[in-house]
């Protein structure tokens, strides 16, 4: 109808009625273009609260995860603390604790990472939907500094104490141990599971084979050694999560004032 009414108008020779329609259309196009880049822009902005709140259910799920993780390794560490001291007496008056702190110092989790969403958000190329330039680069720098933090959390898993406690323990005391002490295996709030280790445990052995496991693994040098190691690697890996955590906390609170 415009068209044709503008093409009348230059029939006419009607200047001022051409002109009129044609700022009519110029100022039509201007505002569907303007209410294009609202819509897109209002898009934008609901994907980006979307992709913060997964990133945020992301760092609550991990606080959780490594604090029960730290849970289970500090758990493992009080047992090797309390097996080196073990050797400040005489091996006659140790038994079967001193057989448990050595396996349950051993005890290890295979740690995992939670970047799902920070990975996607690469991949789609839409991080730069993010608010602010700082929440970017925050994100950016937790999960690329995590990734570091990762491996050194799996580095101080990956020592040799496990293998060697568990190549000189006595096959009958370490069954023993394996099925009276065991990890026990939780169902969290967000149904995952996690694993608990016990703080204390019994088994029961004849006496004979835990005075005999006793007296060869306090005489062997190498399982001490080994020991001292595994209780540093544990301090190591634990000092990592607190960090971990304490990073992941100030992204949250950085990502709760972005979105204010």
């Amino acid at each position: 109808m415009l068209l044709r009414s503008m093409t009348k108008h230059v029939k006419d020779q009607n200047w001022f009625a051409v002109a009129l329609d044609f700022v009519i259309v110029v100022a039509g196009i201007l505002i569907a273009f303007q209410i294009t880049n609202w819509n897109e822009a209002k898009k934008g902005k609901l994907i980006a609260e979307e992709y913060l709140e997964r990133i945020e259910t992301d760092l609550h799920w991990e606080i959780r995860y490594l604090g029960r993780v730290s849970d289970y390794y500090g758990t493992a560490r009080a047992h090797a603390v309390s097996a080196l001291d073990a050797w400040s007496q005489p091996a006659e008056n140790l038994g079967v604790d001193f057989l448990i702190d050595l396996y349950q110092a051993s005890q290890s989790w295979n740690l995992t990472q939670r970047r799902a969403t920070y990975d996607e958000l690469l991949a789609t190329g839409r991080i730069g939907l993010l608010p602010s330039a700082s929440s970017r680069s925050s994100i950016n720098n937790y999960y690329e500094n995590g990734l570091a933090r990762f491996i050194t959390l799996q580095n101080n898993t990956q020592v040799n104490y496990r293998k060697t406690i568990r190549s000189h323990m006595s096959d009958v005391v370490q069954r023993a141990i394996r099925e009276n002490c065991g990890d026990e295996h939780i169902l969290d709030q967000d149904n995952t599971y996690y694993i608990r280790l016990p703080e204390r445990c019994e088994i029961v052995v004849p006496a004979e084979i835990v005075r005999a496991a006793v007296n060869a693994l306090f005489a062997n040098n190498e399982v001490k050694l080994e020991l001292r190691f595994q209780l540093a690697s544990h301090d190591t890996l634990l000092a990592s999560m607190r960090n971990n955590i304490d990073t992941a906390n100030r992204l949250m609170a950085d990502l709760e004032r972005t979105s204010e």
